[in-house]
């Protein structure tokens, strides 16, 4: 590949108000989320125009239809009810874009890997900060567990958290209406006091069934957005590294005589923005470009870790067969919730922590995993080289020490 290529594509792009990635997804996750609710399938891999108007159409449709309640008389046993509410007028209309939804989030996965691989091949940009008058959006390391604990505490907030702010802010708004229509915090009220006949009486199953696919999906989506947008932070901060600290003109390795004036010291880091902020403050200090050396070091794992974290992702994160169980729990303890004791909130809480347990045990019997603790001291990513004068050497080990290096050594005459 020449000097004078132009890549043709963007691994990851930066706006004022939302952040859009590649990677490569399994298809069959994109059609999961399209099954669970007509749009998400096609919100997960990023065709946010789409999946909008998809979610619409489904909320829509669904309701003319009385589709949710069709469901839930099906389920507890009631053939004749679920049949008397069907709206036929509507209903092939809402079959019609359910059945595109699942077919478009299969095909646009596949397009969109292929146009992932092509993009990592010939090392397409990475965009990494962007800054207007009313926003500011940068790339940087968060950790996965703190947009799902958002996600948790009110759907939407996780991807504000990662910037994704046109799909926060539709899931918000989501959550809100489907919370005001379905009664749910009134149901919550009674159930928690234990009034499980009022909760009964005054939730709205038709809403209500629409909440726990949105509530599993703002959790999973933020999760993988953020480990994704981790791994492309490493990636863009590897190749910048090696393009602008690698010109070997140290000498390697370094002859130390008595009396020599120069020395070399070496630090260990993991990516993060700390490395670049120490390169930059040695250079700000008088120590040129030339004289720093990076080596980005490729882990190797052996055992796959069970969770993914701020600094260590795998791309084999089990918590997709978990979401996909917990969904299909949380629905079902929806739906029989309103025939069974307790009501449906107890019950979908039930089925969403037991469906994810059954996701968790399904996936390690099947595919053999070794679930591994993460260790507690973390694994170097990043080796630094700076050749100095020994005058200069104090401030150089401050430096690196004041930016989180893990070590610091040095080989002095």
């Amino acid at each position: 590949m020449s000097d004078s290529y132009t890549p043709r594509r963007k691994r990851l792009s930066l706006s004022a108000y939302t952040t859009s990635e590649m990677h490569v997804r399994h298809p069959l996750i994109a059609v999961w989320w399209a099954a669970s609710f007509g749009g998400f399938g096609q919100i997960m891999i990023g065709s946010y125009i789409k999946g909008f108007v998809l979610v619409i159409m489904e909320i829509i449709l669904n309701l003319m239809a009385n589709v949710n309640l069709a469901i839930l008389y099906s389920f507890t046993g009631r053939i004749e009810l679920a049949i008397e509410v069907l709206d036929a007028r509507w209903l092939l209309a809402y079959v019609l874009a359910y059945c595109y939804g699942l077919w478009d989030a299969y095909n646009h996965s596949v397009s969109l890997n292929k146009q992932a691989v092509l993009a990592e091949r010939e090392k397409a940009p990475i965009d990494v900060f962007v800054m207007q008058s009313y926003s500011i959006n940068f790339l940087d390391k968060r950790a996965p567990w703190v947009g799902m604990f958002w996600s948790i505490v009110f759907p939407g907030l996780g991807h504000m958290f990662v910037m994704r702010m046109v799909t926060g802010l539709f899931l918000i708004s989501f959550w809100m209406v489907g919370a005001y229509y379905s009664h749910l915090f009134q149901v919550v009220h009674f159930t928690l006091l234990g009034d499980f006949e009022q909760a009964l009486a005054v939730a709205d199953p038709q809403w209500l069934m629409f909440l726990p696919s949105l509530f599993c999906f703002a959790v999973y989506d933020a999760y993988t957005s953020i480990v994704e947008l981790n791994k492309k932070f490493d990636t863009e901060q590897r190749e910048y590294l090696e393009k602008r600290y690698q010109r070997l003109l140290i000498e390697l390795p370094m002859p130390i005589t008595e009396g020599e004036s120069q020395m070399l010291i070496a630090a260990t880091f993991d990516h993060s923005s700390f490395v670049e902020l120490a390169v930059t403050e040695l250079e700000a200090k008088g120590i040129s470009k030339e004289k720093i050396l990076a080596i980005p070091i490729a882990q190797k794992q052996k055992n796959v870790a069970i969770l993914d974290t701020i600094h260590r992702s795998d791309g084999i994160s089990i918590i997709d067969t978990a979401s996909v169980f917990g969904t299909i729990g949380m629905v079902l303890g929806t739906i029989y919730g309103f025939v069974w004791a307790w009501g449906p909130v107890f019950w979908a809480l039930i089925g969403l922590f037991g469906g994810a347990a059954i996701g968790l045990a399904g996936d390690y019997l099947l595919t053999r995993r070794k679930m591994t603790r993460q260790r507690r001291d973390k694994v170097s990513e990043l080796v630094l080289l700076i050749s100095c004068d020994n005058a200069e050497a104090n401030m150089v080990e401050q430096v690196l020490r004041d930016n989180a290096a893990f070590g610091v050594g040095t080989v002095k005459p």
